[in-house]
């Protein structure tokens, strides 16, 4: 059996997936499987995977009978993969050539951790960088391991600022999946493309995490990835919302925070959300909608709700 297990789930990807599959074949680490799962695309995805598959016998291709969607895609192709260790690539994303023999020596060599991850950078539909997408790790997180309770502690307004747990970034053991279950929808289907980061820090809750200080991951963003499409719409507030929710909640319940600031956080994030409702309803002139969700603050979170309107009236009395 393989060493590492490589999961690529694949839907219309034929563009660049001859790409991707390349940056693994080039990996310094060579004790891997591949393992491609395509989710029925209307492209030639399936094709181009089986031309590779034909010239490396590390690399199996499957093709689902009927489109699942990405989160059962990816949950699915997981129990195709039965090696010690684990990583999912997205199926037009790039590795630099040593991101599997660096995550491996660091898992190797620290027992306790349980994923490792690097920095990255975004590119363009024709892989140029993109500048100022090469943030900066926090000094708890730059070439060492660190605790997610730690970080989730400093609140939902700090927990999800940091460059780090993003994307398909991460290589880990296989166990830990054994530990705490698979990928898994956070309060709604619309926001499945936000699970990784919840899967992450619920690793966190129970394993070291290590970064690699060091950009050896290429996330391609163009006009129809899930990132763009999201970036003018409330569903990044939605996503944003529903990971920092599903996070403090699964913290709560493991009784790795107390109840009391669990509920202090969790409350936050509500209101944060409600206002930014608010602000979107009230941009698109839905104004029902906007004075129903100012009545259920307000029944709420009286105090709360006044005071967050009086100041931006005053505010604006002001100028």
């Amino acid at each position: 059996m393989p060493t590492l297990s490589i999961l690529i789930p694949a839907y219309n990807a034929g563009t660049y997936i001859s790409e991707t599959i390349r940056s693994v074949i080039n990996q310094t680490f060579a004790d891997w499987e591949l393992i491609i799962v395509d989710d029925r695309s209307t492209d030639n995805t399936y094709e181009q995977a089986c031309i590779w598959a034909a010239k490396d016998s590390r690399i199996k291709v499957y093709q689902n009978a009927t489109n699942l969607g990405m989160l059962e895609n990816w949950n699915y192709g997981i129990s195709l993969c039965h090696s010690p260790y684990f990583v999912k690539l997205d199926a037009d994303d790039i590795w630099m050539d040593t991101i599997l023999a660096k995550s491996m020596r660091v898992l190797q060599e620290n027992e306790n951790v349980g994923l490792v991850f690097t920095r990255f950078v975004n590119i363009t539909t024709t892989g140029e960088f993109i500048p100022g997408s090469d943030q900066p790790l926090p000094d708890f997180a730059r070439g060492k391991a660190f605790s997610c309770l730690d970080v989730v502690k400093q609140g939902p307004d700090k927990m999800l600022s940091y460059p780090i747990l993003r994307q398909g970034l991460s290589v880990m053991r296989r166990s830990v999946f054994d530990k705490v279950g698979l990928y898994r929808y956070l309060l709604t289907k619309a926001t499945q493309a936000a699970t990784d980061s919840e899967f992450y820090f619920r690793v966190g809750a129970h394993y070291d995490i290590f970064c690699i200080d060091e950009v050896l991951y290429q996330y391609r963003v163009h006009n129809s990835s899930i990132s763009a499409l999201d970036a003018s719409s409330f569903l990044l507030d939605v996503k944003v919302y529903e990971t920092k929710y599903c996070i403090i909640s699964y913290y709560k319940d493991q009784n790795l925070l107390p109840e009391a600031l669990a509920d202090t956080f969790l409350t936050t994030i509500k209101k944060q959300h409600a206002f930014s409702a608010f602000a979107m309803m009230r941009k698109n002139k839905q104004w029902a909608s906007a004075l129903k969700i100012i009545g259920k603050q307000a029944f709420l979170y009286p105090g709360f709700t006044t005071n967050f309107y009086m100041k931006r009236v005053l505010n604006r009395l002001s100028l």
